[in-house]
């Protein structure tokens, strides 16, 4: 199991969560992010194996990107609040390494 963690960003104004299922999410507000200060937010998601996902708005469900990077741009507490929950809720795929 992964220690779960709340990091805050270095450089810019966000955090990335990590669930104790191994999946991240970072959630990122500033000038330099796809987002509108105050009102939406952009959010990165990616799994323990470091594979990066996109969040389709319209089915609400996780895709894998084709990209070695990928952020959701422009959304609003209650789509950062959908992605938190589908992340938290994935069923961890990493074995512990003594099974």
């Amino acid at each position: 199991m992964v220690k779960t963690e709340i990091i805050p960003s270095e450089n810019w104004n966000g955090f990335t969560y990590v669930f104790s299922n191994g999946w991240s999410v970072s959630v990122q507000q500033g000038d330099a992010h796809y987002c509108k200060v105050g009102e939406t937010a952009e959010v990165a998601i990616w799994d323990p194996k470091d594979n990066w996902y996109a969040y389709d708005e319209e089915s609400n469900t996780l895709e894998a990107s084709s990209e070695d990077t990928y952020v959701n741009g422009h959304l609003d507490a209650d789509q950062v609040a959908k992605i938190i929950s589908i992340i938290s809720r994935k069923k961890v795929d990493i074995k512990p390494e003594n099974q």
